[in-house]
């Protein structure tokens, strides 16, 4: 008998971060909270689906064991994703947000959250329901506990370190 559970299943458990001194979502849309399952069971995270993707100074980290393993794009460059790219996160922290040309987050630092989605992004608002297909910008961007689907990821000058 085939399984009815249309839950979104997420690859692994490692715990992924992204760092960026920008992160730019080209033509975004934010779906919401959802779950989805891992292998230790289900979590809610944060879903953007995008056209594209691009990270200045990219930073991907994952730990395993006691060793932090990091992905980084050469210095002064920008990491890209093309297709539709859907990106799953736990938590998104940043300095300064922008959807479309207009700033929405008050400056200082903002934490997004499944616990805490803020009026302006949420799909349950008008405005925001009406603000679908913008482009998301994130200063400062650190993304928690990640999964990037979908798209062709390019880091340039790519260099791999451990910490």
């Amino acid at each position: 008998m085939a399984s009815t559970d249309r839950t979104p299943v997420v690859p692994a458990n490692d715990t992924w971060t992204l760092r960026s001194r920008r992160l730019v979502l080209r033509d975004a849309e934010f779906a919401g909270v959802v779950t989805v399952r891992t292998a230790t069971g289900r979590k809610r995270l944060l879903k953007f689906t995008a056209r594209s993707l691009r990270a200045a100074d990219l930073d991907l980290a994952v730990r395993r064991g006691a060793t932090t393993w990091h992905l980084t794009a050469g210095a002064g460059t920008i990491a890209t994703a093309g297709g539709p790219t859907t990106l799953y996160a736990e938590e998104v922290v940043g300095q300064a947000l922008r959807l479309g040309g207009r700033t929405v987050a008050p400056r200082g630092r903002v934490v997004i959250s499944p616990n805490s989605v803020p009026q302006w992004l949420s799909p349950a608002v008008p405005a925001a329901r009406n603000a679908r297909h913008r482009t998301i910008t994130i200063e400062g961007a650190a993304l928690y506990r990640i999964r990037l689907t979908g798209g062709n990821l390019k880091v340039p000058r790519p260099h791999i370190r451990t910490t």
